[in-house]
């Protein structure tokens, strides 16, 4: 479950391809977006930080929701470009930063965040433990990671699971794998016709 995924444009978007797929993602994965974002609450008061940010759509999503900072960070340098270039205003105001970095190696400080988003990039971190426990790092206490998967498991990921090489754990076992990071209390649930998996977990 910890093996690093193939280098895809799935997992690492680039090129005109990469940027094609991730204006895709932004307008398919609005209903995901909308249900995920349902779950995790977000106060006018509170930064946020959004690990694997692709295209930029949460991103958005995120400044209409908080007065305060938002950031995001993805490893592909493509996918900061994109976000950047979608939320554009809100960066040249500094209200919103977007940095190429791994999901390991946050470049902010500990417990610099009230909340943490992750949709659709878990399965893609090369080791998802230490990606849980970088998380924690930075996210105050009784801050809260959202993680939303569209598979809820590797079973239901199927043909995908093994063509892109993809680590989808179950809710159960995620919710394992947060508590060993560090996470006191960790909560998830289904979507009722979709099958969306969302784990919201605190630190």
């Amino acid at each position: 479950m910890t093996k690093a995924p193939q280098d895809s444009q799935f997992a690492r978007p680039r090129s005109l391809t990469g940027r094609l797929l991730l204006r895709g993602m932004n307008k398919g994965h609005r209903p995901l977006h909308l249900w995920g974002l349902e779950g995790l609450g977000v106060q006018p008061d509170e930064r946020v930080i959004d690990i694997g940010c692709g295209g930029g759509a949460i991103l958005k999503r995120l400044l209409g929701l908080t007065r305060r900072e938002v950031a995001g960070i993805d490893h592909s340098a493509d996918a900061v470009r994109t976000s950047l270039a979608l939320n554009r205003a809100a960066a040249e105001t500094g209200r919103l930063r977007v940095l190429e970095a791994p999901v390991d190696r946050i470049p902010m400080r500990s417990g610099y965040f009230d909340a943490a988003t992750a949709f659709e990039t878990l399965y893609f971190w090369p080791d998802q433990l230490a990606g849980l426990a970088e998380v924690h790092r930075v996210l105050r206490p009784g801050g809260r990671l959202l993680i939303i998967n569209d598979y809820a498991s590797r079973d239901a990921a199927g043909f995908w699971a093994d063509r892109l090489d993809m680590s989808v754990p179950d809710g159960e076992e995620l919710s394992a794998l947060a508590s060993q990071a560090g996470f006191v209390k960790v909560d998830w649930d289904l979507h009722p016709r979709r099958g969306w998996l969302r784990v919201l977990a605190i630190a």
